[in-house]
């Protein structure tokens, strides 16, 4: 990785900055190409790499577009790009148990908001819509992949239906963490089902133009998601701990079995030993959690 002198990094920033504000006041009209890197550096007294590197993090804010050989050109952040970002923030947010329970808890406020908005300006042609989407994901119960896509498309409606773009571009951002999510939570028993018992619930609070009573639907639906994620996340280490510790188990006896067969030494005294303080290791560890 190449490294870059802090004081350099610095001008860089404040270089980007300049250029920033300049777009932002109209001198660097959206679309027309900027002054050349020999012209910036002049303006700021730097040198050209540390102008280079402003319009490389400009580029990265989509703010300007570099293209070899020629001029940057400015441009304005599109909702895919601002997406794209928010998605990418998003999956580095939920990589830690931390960070997957504050996504939680952003996203059963975000989202029973949108069931309440949703249930206040819904038209009959909105609740049709709704219903079809409800339809379609209780159609798809036992079916694993079509069922966590409906899943998400009927959360995506009511983002529709609350006629808010940036409701619309939230919910883009969090499809891939969604789908994640509810791919590990469809695999607990009747999972599906319960989904579709609290979908119907958002429907009919929704087509009664009830905000408040959509809003503790969706609330409820969501706390069952999360409940049933971590759940299923629990079980899986526990089956895959104890998996292992069977294998390990079988593999010690037989090599026990083969030595005395051999009438030679229980060479595998030592490792079942092990293989039995592993086992206590977990389990004091689970019991630490717990607590």
């Amino acid at each position: 990785m190449s490294t870059m002198p802090l004081g350099r990094r610095k001008r860089a920033d404040e270089i980007a900055e300049h250029i920033e504000r300049a777009i932002s006041t109209g001198e660097f009209k959206e679309g027309a190409q900027m002054p050349s890197e020999k012209e910036l550096a002049e303006r700021f007294g730097v040198g050209r790499p540390s102008v280079r590197q402003a319009l490389f993090t400009l580029q990265q804010q989509g703010l300007v577009e570099i293209t070899s050989g020629t001029r940057a050109r400015v441009t304005a952040p599109s909702a895919k790009f601002l997406t794209g970002q928010l998605a990418s923030l998003i999956a580095r947010l939920t990589s830690t148990g931390q960070g997957q329970e504050h996504m939680e808890q952003a996203r059963l406020l975000f989202e029973a908001g949108v069931a309440w908005q949703a249930a206040r300006v819904a038209t009959d042609e909105d609740i049709r819509r709704l219903k079809a989407a409800l339809d379609a994901n209780a159609a798809a119960i036992g079916n694993t992949p079509l069922f966590v896509r409906t899943d998400v498309a009927f959360h995506a409606e009511l983002t529709v239906i609350a006629r808010n773009p940036v409701f619309s571009g939230v919910h883009d951002a969090l499809v891939g963490w969604l789908i994640d999510q509810r791919t590990t939570t469809i695999h607990m028993p009747d999972a599906d089902r319960f989904s579709v018992r609290d979908h119907t619930a958002i429907y009919e609070a929704v087509a009664a133009r009830d905000p408040m009573r959509a809003f503790h639907e969706m609330t409820s639906h969501l706390r069952l998601i999360s409940e049933l994620y971590r759940e299923s996340k629990r079980l899986s280490d526990e089956i895959l701990r104890q998996v292992a510790r069977d294998v390990a188990g079988r593999i010690d006896r037989e090599r026990e079995s083969m030595w005395a067969a051999a009438g030679g030494p229980k060479a595998g005294n030592e490792a079942g030993k092990l293989t039995e303080g592993i086992a206590g290791k977990s389990k004091a560890n689970r019991k630490a959690k717990d607590a």
